[in-house]
């Protein structure tokens, strides 16, 4: 596996969800996959922390914010955590998604 390869993390006694790598768009069918059973299993909030994200187009934000708006219906909130300086953080604000600096 390389550095920019996507995968993830998930510590369910803390709800965090950690990704790792490039969203590209193979990545985001994954996401979606993942998102969709995670938010589906969660009661509680859950944090989806991307400070180890190095390239996130497009089609990735949109499943992030889409995931994000399925879990509120659900009842179950959703946090992007994106660190200052990172590419998750300044896309975030680019596209005026809500995110935390830490955890």
């Amino acid at each position: 596996m390389t550095a920019d390869q996507f995968h993830y993390d998930l510590d369910q006694t803390r709800g965090v969800l950690t990704l790792h790598g490039e969203l590209d768009e193979v990545a985001s069918v994954e996401l979606r996959e993942v998102l969709t059973k995670v938010t589906d299993e969660f009661t509680t909030g859950l944090a989806i922390d991307l400070e180890n994200v190095t390239f996130m187009p497009s089609p990735a934000i949109g499943v992030l914010a889409s995931s994000r708006e399925k879990a509120r219906r659900n009842g179950v909130t959703v946090t992007f955590v994106a660190p200052a300086g990172t590419i998750a953080a300044r896309l975030l604000t680019i596209c005026g998604l809500e995110y935390a600096e830490a955890i």
